[in-house]
């Protein structure tokens, strides 16, 4: 695929965008705003996977549906009880939509860390804050590689106890249960043995030794363009946290339903939020057409 344009800004500003999202994803509750939030999300995921955004967005569709249809199991509050089950326990209408919003909130907050996780790379974060913190750095960049690598490494030392005869989906469950144990007891060998290796690695190489004066190799140049890029998100996130602090964008799902209509803050902060998770989406936009274009005029 075309690589994303987005991605090619200065780090600082991706950085800037995702945490300025993400935060706002979790602190809004107004439902247009909320849903204006999953969908830029989602737009921009299907501009960085294609078709493969899908398999994330329908199985983050259905945890929408179970997180919304549950909530009312658990949380008994509101004043419009749709029906009892369990001798009288209220399924509620409050506490349905209640749970669509956490649901909701939820979605959103795991497309965005998708995306992020496609757009900021360890040399990313490493070159943000390796000079600063560099302990610090190397701990959190090895975090966020932890699940992935976790994951291909597993697979890799089960098939190779497959080839040997040793399988946890054959058998009975305790001869399963052992299989898995070593499978387990064989990754976690691995990993240590890794992080080991990663530190001496590291510190044979210096990485820490006077990290705010070592040289370092910097290809990301700073530019008009990611300046007057910064600007314009910063602009929309004050607009929205400026909504959020003066109640503008204040709702209530218990005990009744209160969604009153948007004021002019309110209004404005929809449209700098839409704005701000559209940004992506659009600079990739622009930058495909003007692809296409050149490779129609070639």
């Amino acid at each position: 695929m075309r690589p994303d344009a987005f991605s090619t800004h200065h780090p600082a500003v991706t950085l800037v965008f995702f945490a300025g999202v993400i935060v706002l994803c979790v602190l809004v509750q107004q439902p247009v705003l909320q849903a204006v939030g999953f969908a830029g999300g989602a737009v921009y995921y299907l501009c960085l996977r294609g078709r493969d955004a899908w398999r994330l967005l329908l199985g983050l569709m259905a945890a929408f549906v179970v997180l919304t249809a549950i909530n009312p199991l658990f949380d008994t509050l509101g004043d419009t009880v749709l029906f009892a089950y369990l001798g009288g326990r209220p399924y509620t209408l409050e506490a349905l939509a209640y749970g669509a919003s956490t649901a909701c909130m939820f979605a959103s907050v795991m497309t965005w860390f998708a995306c992020y996780a496609r757009v900021m790379s360890t040399d990313k974060f490493t070159y943000l804050f390796g000079n600063r913190a560099p302990a610090l750095t190397l701990v959190l960049t090895m975090t966020l590689r932890l699940v992935p690598t976790y994951g291909r490494k597993a697979r890799q030392i089960s098939t190779a106890r497959r080839c040997a005869g040793l399988s946890m989906g054959a058998g009975s469950l305790r001869h399963r249960a052992r299989d898995g144990a070593s499978l387990l007891s064989a990754l976690t060998t691995w990993a240590l043995e890794g992080a080991v290796t990663t530190a001496d690695s590291m510190r044979s190489r210096g990485y820490g030794t006077n990290a705010g004066r070592r040289p370092r190799y910097a290809r990301y140049r700073f530019g008009a363009r990611d300046g007057l890029l910064l600007v314009v998100m910063l602009a929309c996130i004050a607009v929205t946290c400026t909504a959020l602090a003066t109640g503008a964008l204040a709702v209530t799902y218990v005990p009744a339903i209160d969604v009153p209509a948007l004021p002019p803050l309110g209004v404005a902060a929809l449209i700098a939020l839409a704005v701000l998770v559209l940004v992506p989406s659009a600079i990739d936009a622009r930058e495909a057409i003007a692809w296409r274009c050149s490779l129609s005029s070639t």
